[in-house]
């Protein structure tokens, strides 16, 4: 289930704070946007930190659509008439599914491609391997093969893929938060948490040093007084400044 744009915050927060040695106040977490987070940090006070993603856009719209699979799935069999989801849903709750769209396929190109594929499962009861043409409509934006596991593994169970190359960090977005007079009205000492979840921020060189060079060119006019960047994936703490 996709998480509402707070609680994911707050899990992200969680999860940085300590990689920048910063012990959270159990209870004083509160999300007034903007800042992000507002908590006490023990032996520093009352804190506001803002957030912000440095992953390339491209990258977050490729891994979205790919975790979108399974909601298009409930989404395609809600589209069924109430007295026939039950058998969808019996004809497919033993299939494993090895499937592959197009980066670009959102969550209405799976809906659509999974709506026919669950017509072709339901006519064709036992059908193991490669789907044919008919299944998908000769959409170019779906590969797939099934396999029934048995007994019965609650499913339909998708083992999903999505390939892309590394992209550098959007230096952009930092400078956007570091941008003078965009936090004039909190009241409150402020810092930046910047992270990355899939595009490494220090994998090719000079990509990190792009980052800290516009820390340390805009901090100083902004309304925080200190920024790090963080690989989240990889649970590191890469720059703080000033240190």
């Amino acid at each position: 289930m996709k998480l509402r744009k707070k609680e994911f915050e707050q899990r992200v927060f969680e999860v940085l704070a300590p990689l920048a040695g910063l012990q959270i106040v159990r209870g004083t977490i509160s999300q007034p946007d903007p800042p992000d987070i507002v908590c006490d940090i023990v032996g520093r006070g009352r804190i506001g930190f803002e957030l912000v993603s440095i992953d390339a856009e491209e990258t977050r719209v490729r891994l979205d659509n790919m975790l979108a699979t399974d909601e298009a799935w409930e989404r395609a069999l809600a589209t069924w008439p109430p007295d026939s989801q039950p058998i969808v849903a019996r004809e497919t709750q033993d299939i494993f599914f090895v499937i592959t769209f197009s980066n670009d396929a959102g969550l209405r190109d799976r809906t659509r491609a999974l709506r026919r594929i669950q017509e072709f499962l339901v006519t064709h009861p036992g059908h193991e391997g490669v789907l044919p043409p008919e299944a998908t409509g000769r959409d170019s934006k779906i590969r797939a093969a099934i396999a029934h596991r048995r007994p019965a593994i609650n499913g339909p169970k998708f083992s999903h893929f999505s390939v892309g190359s590394w992209l550098p960090p959007q230096v952009a977005k930092i400078e956007e938060k570091l941008r003078p007079g965009r936090y004039c009205e909190t009241d409150i000492p402020m810092e930046l948490f910047a992270y990355a979840v899939h595009d490494e921020p220090d994998l090719q060189l000079g990509s990190l040093e792009q980052l800290q060079d516009a820390i340390t060119k805009m901090l100083p006019g902004s309304a925080f007084r200190r920024a790090y960047i963080f690989d989240f994936g990889f649970r590191k703490l890469l720059y703080k400044y000033p240190a």
